[in-house]
């Protein structure tokens, strides 16, 4: 099914505000060009010239990939600790093989998070930071 064509013209005064007010109230830019008929860059020079700011929607992913590398490494640390809480009641031998496992997965994996090389899994995460200071720095 294609896709429908964006309106050609002017945006209106009317219509710029209603556009306006669907992004001030959460609607994205590109479902607001849908719902408008009209395309994505109209409706993100609307938004810039009336000084609503967006991020691209690889800044965006980056973003969802650095808070969801914050929760993973939130995770393995309460995983960590509750396997040290663990330690003192674990009984030998073939049960301190089984929490001996968890520990070392735990370890690599947040080994995995921190990896300052980007060529291994997890080490993008840190790439990734880096990339972000950068940018908050040259703003």
């Amino acid at each position: 099914m294609a896709a429908a064509r964006a309106k050609a013209g002017p945006v209106g005064e009317d219509e710029e505000r209603a556009i306006l007010a669907a992004l001030a109230a959460g609607r994205s830019q590109n479902q607001t060009a849908r719902d408008f008929g009209r395309g994505a860059g109209t409706i993100s020079r609307i938004a810039k010239r009336n000084g609503l700011e967006y991020s691209s929607p690889k800044r965006a992913a980056e973003a969802r990939s650095r808070y969801a590398a914050e929760a993973r490494i939130d995770l393995v640390s309460a995983g960590l600790e509750a396997l040290a809480r663990a330690l003192p009641n674990v009984p030998p031998p073939k049960d301190m093989r089984e929490w001996a496992l968890a520990v070392a997965i735990l370890i690599d994996k947040r080994r995995l998070e921190d990896s300052t090389d980007p060529t291994t899994r997890g080490g993008e995460i840190a790439e990734l930071f880096r990339k972000m200071q950068e940018d908050e720095k040259n703003g």
